[in-house]
């Protein structure tokens, strides 16, 4: 019943105490770089089925990153939840107040809009 970041934090904790363990945690890098290349091939062929499998695998490689860092990975996904809707806020505001809708603004734009967010709410 746990939420899927939390739960594959304690099966990946459980795997670590039988011995099956990155030693460091620059090596679950190495493998996040596998994974994201699994990734690009399953976008490649375009099969919805290995396109998700493959994001699966990323999440949950993320997930052990975080746990061989200790982070509660669910709390750091919360607080760029959180960093991510006041950015986004605060560019649809800025928009505003130049007299624009932001989904009329360019791509450029908005780029150039998220960097301005991103030096308010680091």
């Amino acid at each position: 019943a746990l939420p899927a970041l939390k739960r594959g934090q304690k099966i990946q904790q459980r795997a670590a105490k039988t011995g099956f363990e990155w030693p460091e945690a620059y090596q679950v890098l190495d493998k996040f770089e596998e994974e994201l290349q699994e990734l690009r091939e399953a976008m490649a062929s375009g099969e919805e089925d290995k396109i998700i499998d493959e994001l699966g695998d990323v999440f949950f490689v993320l997930t052990n990153f975080g746990r061989k860092l200790g982070v509660d990975c669910e709390s750091a996904m919360a607080g760029a939840n959180r960093k991510f809707e006041k950015r986004f806020r605060g560019m649809e505001v800025a928009a505003s107040k130049q007299g624009r809708e932001f989904s009329d603004c360019t791509l450029e734009e908005q780029e150039g809009l998220w960097r301005a967010q991103k030096k308010v709410y680091k």
